[in-house]
Parts: C-alpha cells; structure tokens; sequence
C-alpha cells in the first residue's frame, strides 16, 4: 500500500490548527473585553468632563445673574464706586448696561477699561461695533427672562453675550416696568477648561445651537451652529440632564456626552473620535499578533521535535511491515525505544512467526484439499443436469407468476377508460342512427324526386314540380319545402360532425391513457411520472367529462364545490385521473348497489379546501357504504366486496400509490349507509400557490 498522508504530518497540522485557533480566540476575546473596557472609561470620563464643567457654568452664571440683577437696582443712584466694586477687576463680566423696556437707549453702564486697552478696543466698541455685528435677541431677553448668544467678532476676543430681564414693582410689589441687563463675559476660565481636554472635542452651545465657547477660537469667530449635530440634537430633545452616547455620524463612531446648565439654556458637549480612543487597543493588537506570531513558530518548531520522535520508530515499522506483506516472513523489526511503539514491534514480531507457522500448515491443508475438490467436482457434474431442469422450472413458474400480476393490474388499470371508450361509442352509435342516418335518408329522397323529374321532362319539369305546393305546408312550394329539408339536414349533420370531432377527441385520450398503461406494464416498472403543473380543479372536471356517460346511463348526479382558492399541483395528470376515476367508479358501483334499498337520487360530490398548505380533495357518495370491518381492510392488496365481474380488489391500492407518489395520501374519512361515504386525496400545492393560499 502507497503511503499517501503521514501521521507527522497529520500531528503537526493539527498542532498549528490548534494553537492558531487558541490564539485567535484569546486576541478576540481580549479585543472585545479592552474594547468594551475602554468604551466604559471613555463614557465615564465624559460623563465627568460635561458634568464638572456644567457645574462650572452654573456656579458662574447664578453669580453674574445675581450682579445683573443689583446692577438693575443701581439705576437711580450715580454711586459709580458701588457698581466699579460689584464688577471688579477679576470679575469675568467686562461690559454691562442697562436698558428700558422697547427702548434701545443705555440706562447705564459699565466699561471694564483695562479689557479694552490689553485687547486694542474702541470706547464704542462694545456699544456700536460689536452690537452692530452681534445683535442683541432684546425679544428673547424680555421673553424667556434670560437668554446667551455668541458675542465673538471676527477681529475682537472670545466673548459670551449674557441678558436677563429684571421687573420693577412699586411699594405694594405691583410690576410697573421691565429693563434688560445685558452684559458680555469672558470666558478665559471656560476656556482654559476646555483647552485641558485633549483626547475630546468639547464645546459649549446655546439652547438654539451657537457655539458659546470652543477650544478653537476659529470655530467661535466662524459662528458654526451644530444644529444638525446628533449629541446636539439629543441634548435639546432628551429630558434627562446628563447623558452619553455611542453612534455613528459622517461615518465615523462617535462616543459622545452632554450636561445641560444653567436652567437648560446651555449645553456641554463632547465627543471621542472612537479611532483616536481605541489607538490603545491597535498598539495592543499589534504587539499581540507580534507575540503571537512568535509563540507559533517556537510551538511549530517544538512540534517538529516531538512529531519526529514520534514517527521515525513508526516509519520503521512500515518499512518492516511492507516486506511481510510481500511475503517475506524472515524479518524482524528492531526498536530500541521504551514506548508503546516497542510493545508493538514485539508483537508484530509473534505475528509474523505465527504466520510463518499457518502458512506452512495452511499450504498442506491445501494441498489435501486440492484432492477433495477434485473428487467433488466429479460429483458435482453428475448432478448439474438435475440442477439445471430443476433451475428452468423455477424459472418459468416465476415468469408465469409476474405475467399473472402484471396481467391482473393492466385489466384493472385498463378497465375504467375501457369502460369509458366503450359506454362512449355505444353513445356515438345511437346519434348516427338517431340523427344522421335519417337526416341522410332524407337528403337521399330529395336527391331522387330531383333526378326522376329532370329525367321526366328536364330542366323545365323540374321547376315546374318545385312550384307545386307542399302537400306538407299548402302555404309553401315544393322548392321551398326542399330548400328548409336540406338547411336543417345541413345543419343537423353540422352539429353531428362536431359532436363527432369531440367524441374522437375523447376516444384518442382515452385510448392513449391505456397505451401508457400497458407500455408500462409492458416494461415490468413502476409507471414513469411525467409530473408537471396542473389545476386540481380542471382535472376533476376533466374525470367528471370522462365519467360523464356512465353516470348519466343511471340518472346519477356530480356535483363539483371548489373553495379552495390556490389548486395548482405538480404531478403526472394521467395519473391522477386514472386515481380518481377508480374511486368514481367505485362509487357508481355502490349507488347502484343501493338501489332498491334507498329511494334518494344517487349523487357524488367533489368539494376541495386548502388546509396547512396542502389542497385537500373530498369524494363523497350516497352509496350502500362501508362496513366498520371492511374499513380496516380498504387498502388491503385484493381485497374486494364485488363480485369477480365488478372489480379485482387493486384499484383503490393503485391509486393511493399514485397518489403517494406525488407526495400526497389518499385517507378514509367516514361512512353512513345511503347518507355519506367520503374519502379524502390530499395533494401538496405548488410552491407558488403555498405562498398565495397563506
């Protein structure tokens, strides 16, 4: 035997599989478990970051609020020292003034000189400049009481545009007037805060989406609104005040956070680039594969070690083996290991003494038996010729059995559309001697007075015979009189021949149903299905059209209830309706056993339903019925109630196999004496009706 794989190399491939799967597993499971790690350090981090800096915000913001409001309540005093002492110099707010109700004239107001000297601005910086670039939202100040909005020029420092509303009351607390305190503050200390973040992009917005503060004092100047940003977007429209997020934006995943300060009119965003955040977890993958990878290779190297130990002793084994196994029994193998693979040199080292010793008792024995077989092979031939008539008996006796069944099964197959060719022809021949045969005989008797009176006088006698009245109809001539035979004869022979046309249809179909039938038998197989799509519904009606005759011979009715909306099957159509017009015949034969017994007009019914996907067929009848002993038997081969004329007992056997064959059954269902005996067919539908039946 050619060596085609060998264990060394099967050891080593399973050894490289096995800690190349290990590794794999342990780098995904360690992946995943500093992924998810560090998704939760990131989270907490800028759960932190927002809600330390909200805090911030909202600590500042009370506090200028505050000043606002007593700012508001300086009005009628001209104590400048009092308002240089509430905004101080390392106050954050560097303008502040004061305005009417729908009045756009300074009450008064307050100009940190030393901001506008370090930053190179204007007396009417504040007042005219910036206003002009930077509205005041004066509406939205009267309106919601507060209101921020971003006070960055594009050529003047970062700054944070704060107003609120204060309303004045008389003596008896009654509000007389409205003022808005607006004020610009600078945000160095945000920023710094802002700027300590690095890993994040952290900003603070409006409630209608200005950029307030921002590490990048571009992004202040360019005025960017983040209306369309998704943390934006979840912060206005969440009710919760602190929040982070994990998604997806611009194709990139974003794990966010966001705080709402300050009454929820400001909000702090921050978002992680989850790339930038999971660099960690790269370099980790990275030194891992590295070490991995060397892991491998020593475990490989080590493999080949171990696998070479381990397969020399066997490959010396092999190499012995094969000179036994061409018959050389003298050779011994030596191994000098203390393993299992010494154990089994010694044992094949007693096997092959042993074959030495069968071999040479082996060949005596043989030649012992050489002799014996001679002496029964002498006998043997004496005995052949017996053998072989008793083989050819056998043989016939088998061939006339088979004949015998075939012969049984091709008369019963045969049978209904015999029946049905038969009953047909008999119709045939009554409607030629009913209608054509006279319709002929009258054409013929025309034909002759035609001839006798052209013979008689020529063409003038004749049309004077034909203007003699109608001994018939005295109001017409006898022209006219031929001229009606010969229309209705015209026409009568018409409908004849088409009624012809559709009985020699039927006679053909018929007749090639029995040719497939006894070519089957002829083959000694199973009938070879030629399934195809059909409509369950056109096929029973086609059975009702073939067994039409011999149901109207005895006034019996069929009666077709199609609720089944989808019926398409795929099968052998002839044989499915050799199936089913095995079981009409067995109920015609029971109503008319039941006649005399049972006054009701006999009547079969067809009613079919779609249930779990298959189509189910019911044949119902109000024959004579089915006893409770013989419905244990029904499908039992041969097994017949009829008489020998009637029926064989393999009609009903046959037609479940047809049925089964299709991947359907054929059941019985129940049985009343002269009310209702039913069978079911059920039939898979096709796969395109399953679907429009559910």
């Amino acid at each position: 035997m050619k060596l085609g794989f060998s264990i060394r190399y099967k050891f080593l491939i399973v050894m490289s599989v096995l800690l190349t799967a290990c590794v794999g597993v342990y780098l995904s499971i360690a992946i995943k478990v500093f992924k998810n790690d560090k998704t939760e350090l990131v989270f907490d981090l800028n759960r932190s970051q927002v809600s330390t800096l909200a805090s911030e915000i909202d600590t500042q913001f009370e506090g200028i609020s505050d000043k606002f409001k007593l700012f508001a309540m300086f009005t009628n005093t001209s104590n400048s020292k009092m308002v240089g002492d509430l905004f101080g110099k390392d106050s954050d707010v560097v303008f502040v003034s004061l305005y009417k109700s729908h009045n756009s004239e300074s009450l008064r107001k307050f100009d940190n000189r030393l901001y506008r000297e370090t930053y190179g601005l204007g007396p009417n910086y504040f007042e005219k400049n910036l206003v002009s670039e930077k509205p005041v939202p004066f509406t939205e100040i009267l309106k919601q009481g507060q209101a921020f909005w971003n006070a960055t020029a594009k050529n003047g420092p970062p700054l944070i545009g704060f107003g609120r509303s204060v309303v004045v009351e008389n003596s008896e607390g009654v509000a007389i007037d409205q003022m808005a305190v607006v004020g610009y503050i600078r945000p160095d200390r945000i920023m710094k805060s802002l700027s300590l973040v690095k890993m994040s992009e952290i900003m603070i917005t409006s409630h209608e989406g200005e950029i307030l503060a921002h590490a990048d004092p571009k992004a202040l100047k360019e005025n960017k609104l983040v209306l369309t940003n998704p943390i934006f977007q979840s912060a206005r429209d969440s009710k919760t005040k602190t929040s982070v997020i994990n998604m997806e934006h611009a194709g990139d995943k974003i794990l966010g956070a966001y705080s709402k300060a300050y009454q929820g009119k400001v909000f702090v965003l921050v978002e992680s680039q989850e790339a930038s955040a999971f660099s960690a977890v790269s370099a980790l993958v990275e030194r891992s594969l590295i070490f991995s990878l060397i892991v491998l290779t020593v475990s490989f190297l080590a493999a080949v070690l171990l696998s070479r130990s381990l397969t020399n002793p066997l490959a010396k084994l092999v190499e012995r083996m094969e000179l036994v196994s061409q018959g050389d029994l003298t050779t011994q193998i030596a191994i000098t290991t203390k393993d299992e693979t010494a154990v089994l040199s010694d044992s094949f080292n007693k096997m092959i003494v042993d074959l030495k010793t069968s071999r040479d008792q082996l060949e005596e024995i043989n030649r012992e038996l050489d002799q014996k077989v001679k002496d029964r092979t002498r006998q043997l031939e004496e005995q052949n010729h017996a053998v072989k008539e008793a083989q050819e008996a056998l043989l016939r006796t088998t061939r006339l059995a088979s004949a015998g069944e075939i012969a049984g099964r091709t008369a019963h197959e045969v049978l209904n559309p015999l029946t049905s060719l038969l009953t047909r022809v008999g119709i045939m021949e009554r409607k030629i001697k009913s209608d054509m045969i006279p319709q002929t005989t009258l054409m013929k008797e025309i034909k002759d007075a035609w001839s006798k009176d052209y013979a008689d006088g020529g063409f003038q006698k004749l049309v004077e015979a034909w203007q003699q009245p109608s001994t018939v109809n005295p109001s017409q001539n006898l022209w006219q009189e031929d001229i009606e035979n010969v229309e209705a004869v015209s026409l009568g022979l018409g409908r004849g021949l088409e009624n012809l046309r559709q009985d020699s249809e039927f006679l053909l179909k018929e007749g090639a149903r029995i040719n497939k039938i006894i070519n089957a038998m002829r083959k000694l197989s199973v009938i070879k299905s030629d399934n195809k799509k059909h409509s369950v519904h056109d096929m029973l009606k086609e059975c009702g059209h073939i067994m039409a005759d011999l149901f109207e011979q005895r006034n019996y009715k069929t009666v077709f209830e199609f609720n089944a909306e989808a019926d398409n099957v795929f099968l052998d159509k002839d044989e499915f309706v050799q199936a089913v017009t095995n079981m009409m015949r067995n109920s015609l034969q029971a109503m008319h056993a039941a006649e005399g017994k049972d006054k009701s007009q006999g009547c079969m019914r067809f009613v079919t339903a779609v249930i779990d996907g298959s189509i189910q067929i019911y044949i119902e009848d109000n024959g004579i019925g089915i006893t409770q002993e013989n419905q244990e038997r029904l499908f039992a081969s041969h097994f017949t109630t009829k008489t020998r004329e009637e029926g064989t007992g393999i009609g009903l056997g046959i037609s479940r196999r047809f049925v089964r064959s299709f991947g359907g059954d054929i059941e019985f269902v129940s049985s009343e004496p002269f009310v209702k005996t039913v069978f079911r067919i059920k039939l898979p539908l096709s796969q395109h009706n399953q679907g429009a039946a559910a």
